[in-house]
C-alpha cells in the first residue's frame, strides 16, 4: 500500500497541469449525501480503487472537475447502472435524470452535451448499439453477430448524417467504437454467459461461440492507428491473446499457434513458460499480432496494466523490452511514472521496511498452531492469498485503514501464500514489497497448504482471498473473517476479540 500511494501521488504531479473536465448534474430524488462514483480508466481497464465518490447535496446536484490528458471515456456509476460518457480536456458535460427512471431519462448539456447526446441516441452511453433482437443465452452467436454488424451499418450511417460533427477526436472515437462494437459485445456475452466455463448458460457451446468470435476478429483491423482512444476497440485488443487461445480446443491444436506467435518449437516455448509465467504469452501475443503505433500503445497499456492490478510478473522483462524497442514512444513518459514505485519495491535494501518480516524455511509450518506460537496473548488476522489473485490484490489496497484502526493493540496480521507459478519466491517476495504488506510472511509448503484446506470441509476447494481469526489463546474463531473492505464489520470482529 505504501508504494500504491507514491504511485497515485506520482500520478497527479505528472498530471497536475493538464486540463480538467466539469462534470456535473441532478438526479431528482437522491438522497442527500449519497453519491455517484466516477472513474477515469486507462484505456478499457476499470480499476475500482480509483473510482471517486462525487456527494449529492439536498436537491440532488453533483459536481467534479477530472484531470484528462486526452479524449476518452469516462465511467459514472449510481444505484448498479453504469453511463460510459465521453469526455475531453477543458471542456464541460452535464446531466439530468430522475432516481426512479435512472439511467434511462439521461438528458445532456454542457459543452459536449451534443456528444453525448448522439451517443446515447445510438446506445454506446450505456454499452449497447441499437436494441437487442437476440437473446443472450439462447441466441445462436452467428445470429447475434450478423445483428451487431447490421446495427453497425445503422451506426455508420447516423454518424455520418449527424449535423454537429463535433471534434476530430469525437469523430474518430465513435466511428471506432462503432466498427469494433460487435467483437466487444461478443466478449462481454461470452463472458456473462460463462461459455469457457463448466457452468455454460448459452444453450450453444463453446465451439459455436469459439467460430463465432474467429469470424468476427477477421473482419476487423487490430492495428487501426485511428482507433485507439475507442473503448471497444482497446478491449477487443486487450483480450486478443485470449482469443488466440481460444481458437484451440486441445493442446494438439494449441502447439501450431503457439509456435507461430513465438517462432520457436513449443518445446522450448513450454519451458520459457514456466519460467516467466502467463504474462509473458500475454506480451508476446501482442507482439505477434499488432503493429505499428497501436502495438505501442498496446505494450504501454500492458505495463501500466500490471502495476495498477499489481499483476506483476514478467513486468521488469517487459518494461526493460519496451524501452529498447520504444526509447522515444510518447507513451513512455507515463509509463516510467507508473513504473517508479514497481522498481523501488524491488529494490529493498534502497528502501528498507523493517515492518516486513519474511519468515524463512516456510516448510517448518505445518499448521497454525506452529506457525502461531510465538503470537500467543494477540489476536491475530490471518490473510491467505496469492501473488496471482486479483481478488487478494485488490483487497490490499484496504490494508492500511485496517492497520492504521488498530495500531498500539494487541493485534498482528499474518500473511500466508500459496503460490504454484512461475518463479513463486521472487513474486511473493516483489507483490509483498510492492504493497507495503507490514506483517509477519510465511511462503505455504504442501503440508501447510493441505491443513488450510483442510478448514474448508463444505468447499470445493480454498477460497482466495480468505481470511481467519485467532484469538489470544491461539484459538481459531473462525474461517471466514471479513475482507479488510468490509471495514467496520471486520472491525467489529477483531475488537469483539480485545
Amino acid at each position: 500500500m505504501f508504494f500504491r500511494m507514491i504511485l497515485f501521488s506520482a500520478w497527479l504531479a505528472s498530471h497536475s497541469l493538464q486540463a480538467q473536465l466539469t462534470l456535473s448534474g441532478q438526479i431528482e430524488g437522491a438522497k442527500a449525501g449519497a453519491s455517484v462514483s466516477v472513474n477515469v480508466p486507462y484505456d478499457c481497464y476499470y480499476y475500482p480503487q480509483n473510482s471517486v465518490p462525487v456527494l449529492f447535496d439536498a436537491k440532488g446536484h453533483f459536481s467534479t472537475r477530472l484531470t484528462l490528458t486526452k479524449a476518452q471515456i469516462i465511467f459514472l456509476d449510481y444505484a448498479g447502472k453504469r453511463l460510459y460518457l465521453y469526455a475531453e480536456p477543458g471542456r464541460s458535460v452535464s446531466l439530468t435524470a430522475h432516481v426512479q427512471s435512472w439511467p434511462g431519462t439521461v438528458r445532456f448539456s454542457g459543452e459536449l452535451g451534443a456528444e453525448n447526446a448522439f451517443r446515447q441516441r445510438l446506445g454506446l452511453t450505456m454499452n449497447q448499439l441499437g436494441k437487442p433482437t437476440w437473446n443472450d443465452s439462447l441466441s445462436d452467436p452467428q445470429l447475434i453477430l450478423r445483428a451487431l454488424q447490421t446495427q453497425q451499418q445503422t451506426g455508420l450511417s447516423l454518424l455520418k448524417q449527424q449535423p454537429k460533427k463535433g471534434s476530430l477526436a469525437f469523430q474518430q472515437m465513435t466511428q471506432a467504437d462503432i466498427t469494433y462494437f460487435a467483437v466487444s459485445k461478443l466478449w462481454d456475452l461470452i463472458w456473462q454467459n460463462g461459455v469457457w466455463t463448466q457452468k455454460n448458460k448459452s444453450v450453444y457451446d463453446r465451439n459455436a461461440w469459439q467460430q463465432t468470435l474467429i469470424t468476427a476478429y477477421q473482419r476487423v483491423d487490430l492495428s487501426n492507428p485511428l482507433a485507439l482512444s475507442s473503448y471497444a476497440y482497446q478491449q477487443i485488443i486487450t483480450y486478443y491473446p485470449r482469443y488466440l487461445q481460444h481458437q484451440a480446443s486441445t493442446k494438439d491444436e494449441f502447439v501450431p499457434i503457439a509456435e507461430r506467435v513465438f517462432g520457436k518449437p513449443f518445446a522450448q516455448i513450454n519451458q520459457e513458460m514456466k519460467q516467466k509465467g502467463e504474462r509473458y504469452w500475454v506480451y508476446s501475443a501482442l507482439q505477434y499480432g499488432l503493429q505499428g503505433r497501436a502495438l505501442e500503445r498496446a505494450l504501454a497499456s500492458f505495463l501500466i496494466n500490471g502495476i495498477e492490478q499489481g499483476d506483476l510478473a514478467y513486468q521488469l522483462e517487459a518494461y526493460t523490452n519496451f524501452k529498447q524497442r520504444f526509447p522515444q514512444s510518447p507513451y513512455l513518459p507515463d509509463v516510467q511514472q507508473y513504473m517508479k514505485p514497481y522498481l523501488a519495491s524491488i529494490d529493498p535494501a534502497a528502501n528498507p521496511q523493517a515492518d516486513i518480516q519474511l519468515l524463512a524455511n516456510s516448510a517448518r509450518f505445518v499448521n497454525l498452531d506452529s506457525l502461531l506460537a510465538t503470537h500467543r496473548g494477540r489476536v491475530v488476522y490471518v490473510d491467505i492469498w496469492g501473488s496471482w489473485c486479483g481478488p487478494c490484490r485488490q483487497e490490499f489496497t484496504y490494508n492500511r485503514a485496517l492497520k492504521k484502526r488498530f495500531k498500539n493493540k494487541p493485534v498482528d496480521f499474518v500473511y500466508v501464500a500459496v503460490e504454484h507459478g512461475a518463479q513463486p519466491e521472487k513474486r511473493w517476495r516483489e507483490a509483498i514489497h510492492f504493497y507495503g504488506l507490514t506483517g509477519q510472511h510465511v511462503l505455504a509448503g504442501s503440508n501447510l497448504e493441505a491443513y488450510l484446506r483442510s478448514l474448508y470441509p463444505e468447499q470445493d476447494n480454498l477460497r482466495f482471498p480468505s481470511y481467519i481469526l485467532v484469538d489470544a489463546l491461539g484459538r481459531i474463531t473462525t474461517v471466514e473473517a471479513n475482507r479488510p473492505s468490509q471495514k467496520e464489520a471486520l472491525y467489529h470482529q477483531i475488537e469483539s476479540l480485545l
